[in-house]
């Protein structure tokens, strides 16, 4: 069913028309992340405008990936349960840029009428730029709060794979990935682009690799095998796969959306890395195959901020807005707090 408001629609299911500003608000994203059971979904809707911009809107019991942030913060249950969200916290943007009026002005109504009718009490957008900050700030009511969520990195693909290291590596660090690569090529490492049936095989042996990586400050497990071998089947998905011989010890599960990959998430066996450079070989060969099939744009996601600054990618803060139908001073110290701890974690202070 479609509602029709003055320069926004609201419907039950992903409108035939999406104009995606990134692979995370594309078509294909939103209509296999329906199929992602890694979030408990109560309702969900989609906002439209008449450009073809979509927001989806999820009422959410269960999400790994918030409760790892409230976890972290020591505000486990302090937002209530469910919680709408604005974009899954899984996205690695909720939106990237600036975000439409109209669909701020349907997305804000809708979340605060299913509140007032409903259990939730509380609206976050997460993962906005700075440009979406000011869009929101701009059409929406004021917020209860603001806080650094997260910080994620990607870089432009321009000339080839060795302009790349000379450009944006210096000299000691490029001498060093250099020799790694020599040094895990002659040791039998290989790399691999796996798609299709063949990657769903591989997510057996890249599950425990990936909830690994998730390890940190007592988060939870952020996926399941089910929830792998969904994303899998987004459009253009595929499996970076790091093998000594037939073992797999590395994999990277990565998007191709037009002329942008996106390495979202992955692991590797840690006993591999001093023999093997593992991660220098999975992350430079996603490089290589960047370079050498056309893309103009790599996103490389969130976490590991020292080592992508000294790699030479380009951050990008993350923030998430929180609403609420009127006034919350009870949750304004909590949110500063959760402000100032991820802000000191993201910064390395």
């Amino acid at each position: 069913m479609t509602v029709t408001h003055t320069g926004w629609s609201l419907s039950d299911q992903l409108p035939e028309r999406v104009v995606p500003s990134s692979l995370y608000d594309s078509d294909g994203w939103l209509r296999t992340w329906e199929t992602n059971t890694i979030e408990q979904r109560t309702r969900f809707g989609y906002i439209s405008d008449e450009r073809g911009d979509v927001l989806p809107l999820y009422e959410i019991t269960s999400s790994p990936f918030w409760h790892g942030y409230e976890v972290q913060c020591e505000l486990v249950g302090r937002f209530g349960k469910p919680i709408l969200f604005a974009g899954s916290t899984y996205s690695m943007y909720g939106k990237r840029g600036a975000v439409s009026h109209a669909l701020i002005r349907g997305a804000h109504a809708t979340a605060m009428e299913w509140i007032e009718n409903g259990p939730a009490d509380l609206l976050i957008v997460p993962n906005l730029t700075d440009e979406g900050v000011e869009s929101w700030l701009d059409a929406a009511p004021e917020p209860v709060g603001k806080v650094l969520l997260e910080r994620t990195y990607s870089v432009a693909v321009e000339g080839t794979f060795r302009d790349h290291l000379w450009r944006h590596l210096p000299e000691k660090i490029r001498k060093d990935v250099e020799r790694r690569l020599r040094r895990s090529s002659e040791r039998g490492l290989t790399i691999r682009m796996v798609t299709g049936a063949e990657a769903h095989d591989l997510v057996k042996y890249a599950y425990p690799l990936t909830v690994d990586t998730s390890d940190k400050n007592d988060w939870p497990a952020l996926f399941s095998e089910q929830s792998l071998n969904a994303m899998l089947d987004v459009p253009g998905a595929m499996l970076v796969a790091a093998e000594i011989g037939d073992r797999l010890v590395g994999a990277f599960f990565s998007f191709v959306h037009g002329d942008e990959v996106t390495f979202m998430c992955g692991g590797i066996e840690y006993s591999t890395l001093k023999e093997y450079s593992t991660y220098i070989a999975l992350m430079y060969g996603c490089v290589r195959w960047s370079y050498e099939n056309g893309m103009r744009r790599m996103e490389w996601g969130r976490d590991n901020y020292r080592f992508k600054e000294k790699h030479g990618l380009d951050s990008t803060d993350l923030w998430a807005l929180v609403y609420a139908p009127s006034a919350r001073p009870d949750l304004v110290p909590a949110l500063e707090g959760m402000h100032s701890v991820l802000s000191a974690y993201i910064k390395g202070v």
